[in-house]
């Protein structure tokens, strides 16, 4: 995607760079469309040869990028009619109508001209929208952002849990709740929080699971059993969440405990423990709050969510940005720099496997000996199953070399 710089007003740079997103989506997807409307004969994996349609199923994304694809304001909800003021409501609020939605965008520019920014802008948020005239998904055959901005696990709960039910724990125990984690033993697999957890400001979803795990039972004795309650309730809905397989129990549990937080979370500010930049706080006016409302009206639509989460997207973040990023200058223009290292190590990964398979001779007799190419398969199985990854493998080798 282009990342321009628009010679306007820094006001309206979002508003631009927003509505060329949308413009390249719709080019991107423009055959998907078409075959959505009328169909297409694809084979699939059995050879079998279908007439198949493409509907956009499911669109993973995080909040802020959830309201850029449903071209509504920040203080609204993307999946639902709800405003700031309701998004710490213990009902679900009515979910938001693609059709409508775009009739309404329609209206705003039958009257104000969609390129007069700041009118339209002006406009657009009295309709709590974003400004953006030609959302990609408008001519996308039964296509609605209710429907396709599935809730995503990592941002929606674990992101979640850290940015708010972790605040709340460290406001009501204060020191105590390093002390504890100090405390606590280790275990294989579990980090172990030497230092506490109070002064950590950014961690990996790793971390955040780690932390889910002992919570509950860290707060005992410190906090009011009434504040363990809410905390455990939104510890058990962000656990069901997760599961693999969804039966009408389960997702009848989920409810429950998104319930039994609601029912509960007085407790919390009765603790003094959601806090702002100005102090204690009266209200839950908190955005991802509201979206797991719609996490079980989406299970039966898409599935388990436990598939949808963009666990993978995150890594590659680290690996083609954040990594790269350390071998540049550090300059403004780290965005080149980082695009032309990971050009240049695509080339030469390109380069290696050419002549790793120029120099492989043509041959079934299977010996490894003298072929490059069945040396690096080789080389590769050793590293996936040596003794470094297989504990297993690792205590064969120190008792009984031969067997291994």
């Amino acid at each position: 995607m282009p990342t321009p710089k628009f010679i306007v007003n820094s006001d309206y740079q979002t508003l631009l760079q927003t509505r060329l997103w949308h413009k390249c989506v719709d080019l991107v997807c423009s055959k998907l469309k078409i075959t959505a409307r009328v169909g297409e004969f694809m084979v699939d994996a059995s050879a079998n040869r279908c007439f198949c349609f493409t509907p956009l199923i499911s669109h993973i994304a995080d909040l802020p990028e959830q309201l850029m694809i449903a071209c509504v304001s920040k203080n609204s909800s993307p999946i639902t009619t709800a405003t700031q003021k309701e998004f710490g409501d213990a009902i679900p609020h009515p979910l938001r109508n693609g059709v409508d939605m775009y009739e309404l965008i329609c209206k705003l520019c039958d009257r104000v001209d969609p390129w007069d920014l700041y009118n339209f802008l002006k406009e657009a948020k009295k309709l709590h929208l974003s400004g953006v005239h030609l959302p990609f998904w408008r001519d996308w055959r039964r296509s609605n952002p209710a429907k396709f901005l599935t809730p995503e696990i990592l941002h929606a709960l674990h992101k979640f849990f850290f940015d708010h039910v972790l605040k709340w724990v460290k406001e009501a125990m204060g020191h105590e709740l390093n002390l504890q984690f100090w405390s606590q033993h280790k275990c294989v697999g579990v980090h172990h929080f030497t230092s506490g957890v109070s002064h950590v400001k950014k961690m990996t979803g790793r971390e955040h699971r780690d932390i889910q795990r002992t919570i509950v039972p860290t707060m005992w004795g410190t906090v009011s059993p009434g504040f363990i309650h809410t905390v455990r309730a939104m510890i058990d809905f962000i656990y069901l969440a997760q599961n693999p397989v969804h039966t009408e129990a389960s997702l009848k549990a989920m409810s429950t405990a998104l319930s039994d937080f609601h029912d509960h979370k007085q407790t919390i500010l009765d603790a003094e423990a959601q806090r702002g930049k100005s102090g204690a706080k009266d209200d839950f006016f908190i955005p991802k709050l509201e979206l797991m409302q719609s996490f079980t009206r989406a299970i039966p639509h898409v599935g388990s969510l436990i598939q949808y989460s963009a666990d993978v997207s995150e890594c590659l973040l680290i690996t083609h940005c954040k990594h790269p990023f350390e071998k540049t200058s550090w300059q403004k223009d780290f965005v080149q720099q980082i695009t032309r290292i990971l050009d240049r190590e695509e080339g030469i990964h390109l380069f290696e496997l050419y002549m790793l398979l120029a120099s492989s001779p043509v041959s079934t007799s299977g010996h490894a000996s003298n072929d490059p190419l069945v040396n690096v398969v080789f080389t590769e199985d050793d590293k996936v199953a040596g003794p470094e990854v297989d504990p297993a493998l690792a205590w064969i080798s120190h008792v009984n070399p031969d067997a291994q």
